[in-house]
């Protein structure tokens, strides 16, 4: 079974759990979970949503040093969030406000910096609710800013953009990096940190190169599909997570010096949170081995970390389940009302000062807290 893709793996095992019990094992505990779920105020699907819960998210982005999250709906336009009442709504101001938007928190100052290529630049200072616009997408100097990283080493956070390669300071300040057109003529692309290494990774039209800080660039892959993820790994490996295919780590520097570093990579069952799945069984959590099936037997959606205590929380088509210190699958009171025609509830991460994690389900938005938090009072019973 560990032979076939993740995605295959995940459809075939979906299937065949329909007709089979929760789990085979006896790894459910039949106990109760220690979260439950509180519905979100507002978190109900309206006409726009064409009454489906489901559209009421499409993505959400937490950003280290917002309270808030930032989320993007299918269908009523907008931006969103869940206030500090736990109310869903528009997060309000003006700031990038496109799907494919990107934010970095500069952790000198607390400022969290936002880059739209429609809009230009904007920044969100530490205590203040709206972003405010500091450069727009006018040519002086950013003509299409459409990614960014913060970089400490820097003093700054650096800015893909149609005309080049930017580091704006943490004073607010703009200067140009270099960038070698010689390597990389089609321009720097996305760009993802990987500051253990000292490196910076760039992908943009099937190629992908990496930047150290003198500003030579090497070609890692071409001829790709794309890279959602990445991260340096305490082996010191560059972590991938494509936009298809597994995902896989790459030794760093590159063992063979005459092939391209991401073709000497290694598959991995590790997501980008650090959790290890081999498929309807889990084997390593944050580096806690256990060896348990999951519900249903399938990995997707994935589990999550609780961002309080030491809890896996898995979403499964007939409902929630969190994973206890005996490795036994204790289960989320009337979670089962948010599947979907035997479809798992989608599972959100939030900031780490919510304390929770946003479930979306047939019954609406809810938060998933403790039930010891004082928000449980309003839990579902």
């Amino acid at each position: 079974m560990r032979g076939l893709s993740r995605a295959f793996a995940a459809v075939f095992l979906a299937s065949v759990a329909v007709n089979s019990p929760v789990m085979a094992d006896g790894g459910f505990s039949g106990k109760s979970s220690p979260l439950c779920l509180v519905p979100v105020q507002n978190g109900l699907p309206i006409k726009k949503d064409l009454y489906q819960a489901f559209r009421m998210i499409s993505k959400v982005v937490v950003v280290p040093g917002l309270d808030r999250p930032i989320i993007f709906p299918r269908n009523r336009g907008g931006v969103w969030t869940i206030d500090d009442t736990g109310s869903f709504v528009p997060f309000g101001g003006d700031f990038p406000n496109h799907y494919g938007d990107e934010y970095a928190s500069d952790t000198s100052n607390g400022d969290v910096i936002g880059v739209s290529d429609k809009l230009g630049v904007f920044r969100l200072r530490r205590g203040e609710k709206e972003f405010q616009r500091i450069y727009a997408a006018d040519g002086k100097p950013f003509v299409r800013p459409f990614s960014a990283v913060y970089v400490a080493r820097f003093g700054g956070t650096v800015i893909s953009d149609n005309s080049g390669l930017y580091l704006l300071k943490s004073s607010g300040e703009v200067e140009n990096l270099p960038w070698d057109k010689s390597v990389a003529a089609g321009g720097p692309g996305r760009v993802f940190g990987l500051p253990e290494l000292n490196l910076l990774l760039f992908t943009d039209y099937g190629h992908a190169y990496l930047r150290d800080d003198s500003g030579k660039i090497t070609v890692f892959d071409e001829g790709f599909n794309g890279i959602q993820a990445a991260r340096v790994t305490a082996k010191k490996e560059i972590f991938i997570q494509p936009t298809s295919n597994d995902n896989f780590t790459v030794p760093w520097p590159p063992t063979d010096p005459t092939r391209l570093p991401a073709h000497q990579g290694t598959s991995t069952y590790e997501n980008f949170e650090g959790i290890t799945v081999y498929v309807g069984d889990i084997v390593a959590i944050h580096g806690r081995k256990v060896s348990i099936d999951l519900p249903f037997r399938t990995d997707y959606p994935p589990p999550m970390e609780f961002p309080v205590g030491d809890i896996l929380v898995k979403p499964a088509e007939n409902g929630i389940y969190t994973l206890n210190s005996e490795d036994k699958w204790d289960f989320v009171d009337r979670s089962g009302e948010m599947a979907v025609r035997r479809s798992p509830p989608n599972a959100f991460h939030l900031p780490a000062e919510n304390k929770a994690l946003l479930i979306n389900g047939s019954q609406g938005l809810h938060m998933l807290v403790l039930k010891t938090d004082e928000r449980a009072a309003g839990c579902l019973k």
